[in-house]
């Protein structure tokens, strides 16, 4: 489906307050704490066998989380009536493609900087984890990074940015922007991090940062309602008061987490590799093209950790 191109502007505060906006938003986010639940659940459940520490028990629960989001995804795709573009992206759209791919290395390498310096890494460490590379992904890590990058497909493309896109169809650009926020808040650790992937897809939307998430749909469709209800501008200016002190509550949680400069600098990245993943999925209309922007980050992430690891053994 070809979309007109937008740009955030004048407009775009008015496309977000529109109650079909607010309730999408509402959707998605109690789709996204559902999937948590679930997540949360397999964990009690199958931790009791140490799947860490076993390629075969981590293969059972990475098939488990992917089936999860699959039937989510799917599920919500059917009820909107929409479908998931899983074709390769077309030849005019490569070289935007490769730019999302070398711009995720510099992501990569951008979000281990913190680490790298603590542990000393130097060059002949991360050539030593380079080669080293086949036999790690022969490892538990390769099934880590298949439930990362496609749960990240998943949820943040095939669930968020295509509820979105739903209701800011006119605007490609603000959809990409919003998707990016939305990423921003949800993939931002509840603890400093330095850019690895876990077990499951960068998701934290559970206690404090569920509730602010349900405070802040629930302030902005108080400020539609109020926009529907009056052209008095000095009251529709005052209906936006719960919404900027949503605002201000989102962000005072997300700092909390990130505690530090060196943590913002960690942080950052994964914010700006859902954006670039966003644009990619958007001009493409491919899912193909944020897989390979997350399995970039996750690829790079392994060899410098893996590298950081080594320097740590040689100390």
């Amino acid at each position: 489906m070809v979309r007109s191109r937008t740009a955030p502007g004048r407009g775009a505060l008015g496309d977000v307050l529109q109650r079909a906006f607010v309730v999408e938003l509402g959707v998605v986010a109690t789709l996204l704490v559902g999937f948590q639940a679930y997540l949360v659940g397999l964990n009690n459940v199958l931790d009791p066998y140490f799947l860490d520490s076993d390629i075969t028990l981590s293969l059972v629960r990475g098939v488990l989380s992917l089936a999860g989001m699959g039937a989510l995804v799917v599920s919500y795709a059917v009820y909107r009536g929409h479908s998931l573009p899983v074709s390769l992206p077309d030849r005019p759209h490569g070289r935007l493609t490769g730019g999302a791919v070398v711009a995720t290395v510099t992501l990569a390498v951008a979000a281990f900087v913190p680490l790298g310096v603590q542990s000393g890494v130097g060059i002949t460490d991360i050539v030593s984890a380079v080669f080293g590379l086949p036999d790690l992904l022969l490892d538990r890590t390769l099934v880590r990074l298949t439930v990362f990058v496609l749960g990240m497909v998943l949820l943040y493309h095939g669930l968020v940015q295509a509820g979105l896109q739903r209701v800011l169809d006119h605007d490609r650009d603000l959809t990409v922007v919003v998707t990016t926020l939305v990423g921003g808040y949800l993939v931002t650790p509840q603890f400093p991090s330095y850019g690895t992937f876990g077990d499951a897809p960068w998701l934290y939307l559970w206690g404090t940062r569920a509730a602010v998430a349900a405070v802040f749909v629930l302030a902005l469709g108080v400020t539609v309602y109020a926009e529907g209800r009056t052209e008095d501008g000095r009251i529709r200016a005052l209906a936006m008061l719960p919404v900027v002190a949503a605002v201000a509550l989102t962000a005072l949680v997300l700092a909390t987490a990130v505690e530090s400069p060196m943590g913002a600098v960690a942080v950052a990245p994964r914010i700006a590799v859902v954006g670039i993943a966003a644009y990619a999925y958007d001009r493409t209309e491919s899912m193909v093209a944020p897989t390979l922007a997350y399995a970039t980050f996750a690829l790079v992430s392994a060899v410098l950790h893996s590298a950081a690891i080594g320097a740590a053994l040689a100390a």
